[in-house]
Parts: structure tokens; sequence; C-alpha cells
């Protein structure tokens, strides 16, 4: 896998140089539907450059930060559930919910980080922790996602990109929106009412074992028959449900909702790269509630995914003082300034997720429809 240290590419002619030797057409068309990726770079030209030695070193890991970040984590989960058992109030679960919430998304953002192979060097060690302690407690697989998720980054709001095809059709995710039907959508996911359709799209896109060795599958619900066991056997049914199962599917749902229009949602048509993503500068009650770990610097991330979540802010800083990212990224005060941005008339720029998809895509698909 690259690790996105070698992510500066060239354009030469109608392709793309990859370290390694590697040449990726850049008309979508050429690229194989549904093709199982190993590769977590982008097949647009990053238009802000880097020397190596900054690059390396942003890129470093620090295993002892990881830890301590996912012990945290954990602890504040357990915290907040003594806290609330112990002062039992109607309004302060509802707190306890949102921040467990939270935490759920903080511990999938670890997660992430792992896929990308950034918590810890000792890869197998990495890939477990990645599955046991953060992806598997959130009834998702870290390797399946991988699959998805370098997808994703590798061809970045093209048809080949699992996340952008699964929203084909899909009118919740045309912008600009009324403020009545953003709000009617905000409303099924904090009320839980889009939690079956989560589940089904967990099922088919990010928790399959598709490619799995049959000993992976096999220790993965092996876990999960214990966990139940263990659980059932203490008692603990109610407060499981309580603080872990609705908050997952009310709270977590809601970030993930708002999360996503952040990242690829009613971005203005700027530089091909810069159009693919936004960066937000969250408040602080947004850091707590919405969006930990760094995960507000998703320009970034898709630039130099070798950069783990702790040192986003530097790069962010780096990346502002090169001429040009200043100027052109998409940046935006708060999430609630990304809603925002997603609000107006529909039709006053009527604005499906084709609108971001790079020129060379949409001309590559415009070739293939008229093949």
């Amino acid at each position: 896998m690259n690790n996105g240290i070698g992510t500066q590419l060239s354009n030469k002619g109608s392709t793309l140089d990859f370290p390694g030797g590697n040449k990726v057409n850049t008309q979508a068309s050429a690229v194989v539907q549904n093709e199982r990726t190993t590769r977590d770079d982008s097949f647009v030209e990053i238009p802000v450059k880097l020397a190596k030695e900054e690059i390396v070193g942003l890129s470093r890991i620090d295993p002892l930060r990881s830890t301590v970040h996912i012990v945290a984590e954990w602890s504040m989960i357990i915290g907040a559930i003594v806290l609330c058992q112990r002062f039992w109030h109607p309004l302060l679960y509802l707190v306890v919910v949102a921040f467990i919430g939270a935490r759920q998304h903080a511990l999938m953002i670890l997660m992430h980080d792992g896929v990308h192979r950034r918590l810890y060097s000792n890869r197998t060690f990495n890939d477990w922790v990645a599955e046991v302690v953060l992806a598997w407690p959130n009834l998702i697989s870290a390797r399946a996602y991988r699959i998805n998720h370098f997808g994703h980054h590798r061809y970045l709001n093209t048809p080949e990109d699992p996340d952008w095809a699964r929203r084909q059709g899909d009118d919740a995710w045309v912008f600009p929106k009324k403020v009545w039907d953003l709000g009617q959508i905000l409303l099924r996911d904090i009320s839980g009412l889009n939690a079956f359709r989560l589940l089904m799209l967990a099922r088919r896109l990010v928790s399959k074992d598709t490619g799995m060795t049959r000993s992976f599958i096999m220790v993965r619900y092996a876990f999960y028959a214990v966990l139940a066991i263990l659980i059932g056997g203490a008692g603990l049914m109610k407060p499981v449900v309580l603080y872990w199962v609705i908050p997952m599917f009310t709270w977590l749902i809601f970030i993930f909702r708002i999360r996503s229009i952040a990242e690829h949602s009613a971005i203005d048509g700027r530089d091909v790269a810069y159009a693919q993503t936004r960066t937000v500068y969250p408040t602080i009650l947004e850091r707590i509630f919405l969006a930990p770990k760094n995960v507000n610097y998703h320009l970034e991330h898709h630039f130099f995914p070798s950069v783990p979540f702790y040192r986003l802010p530097a790069l962010h800083a780096l990346l502002m003082s090169k001429p040009g990212f200043a100027k052109s990224a998409h940046l935006t005060q708060s999430y609630l300034g990304v809603l925002k941005e997603c609000l107006g008339p529909r039709g006053s720029r009527a604005e499906s997720v084709d609108s971001v998809l790079p020129a060379f895509a949409m001309e590559g698909a415009a070739s293939s429809a008229a093949e």
C-alpha cells in the first residue's frame, strides 16, 4: 500500500504516474468498476507541493499517542455511563447519549487511521487493534471498510468512488435544499427513524466479509458470541441498549449525515482538486459532540492520507503557508456554516452529486456513453 508519502503526482498526457511505476488513465471510464484497490492515493493531481522532508516528518507514527487516544475515548465512555447512572436525570441522559455517540464516532475515526495504517508501525498489530478495539464494537469490519475507503480515495467523486455511487438517485444528497427539507432529514437521523436504513447500508457496504479469510470471519463472530454471552450473563443488556445501541442509532447517525455533507456536498466549483472536499473550523462544542480527532481537516487528509489525525492541524498550518491553498481551498466556519451553505430554493443552483465530478471524469463518462 502507498502510505501517501508519494502522492504528489505529475500530469503526463492522459495518464498520471504513481510511485512504483503504476499508471492510471485520467478518464473515469477507463477505470474498472468496483475494482478492489489497495491504494489510498488519488488520481487527481495534488496542486500544492510539499518537500519530501515535510511529508515524512508529518507522516511519522507515534504509537504512544495512538494508545493514549484509544484509552482516553473508552475511559470517557465508561465515565459518562457511571456519571449518568449515579446522577440519573432524563436531560443528563440525553446529553450522555450525544456524548457517547460522539465517542463512538471518535473510535471510528481512530479506526479510520488504522485503516490507513497510521496507528502503529507493526501492520499486524495495527490491523487487529483497529478491528477488535475500534471497529467490531461499532459493528463494522476495518478490513472490509479499507476496500471501500481506498476506492473512495483513489477515485474521489467519480463513478468508481463507492461512496459517490451509493448516493446516486438519492434525493437526500441533492443540494441546495429548503430549510424544512434538510431539517426533516436531520430529524429522522437524530430520532433513530433512519436506523434501519443505516443497518442495511452497513450490511451491504461496510460490514461485508468479502475477501476475508475464514479464520478472520470465525474470530470476528466468535468475538460477538462471547460478548453476547458475557453481557447476558452479567445482566447488562439494559445498560448496553441505553448507553451503546441508542447513541449508535440516533446521535451517531446524525453525526454521519452532517460529516458526510461537510466532506463532499455543496462545494463551490473551483480548481478540480480543491472542488472535491472542504475543511471546516469547528466550534468547541462541535469538537466535543460532532467532529473529534481533527476529522474536520478533510481536504488535508485527501491530499496527504499518510498524515495521522494528530498531525492534521500542523499539516493544515503548513498548507496555509503555501501559495494558492488559502485562496483555493473551501474553508467553512463551523458545521452550522456548512448546513447554511447547503440551503437555498431548489433550482437556484440545482446541484446534485454530479456537479462535483472532476471535469476529466465527466468527459470520460460522456465519451464512454457515446461509444
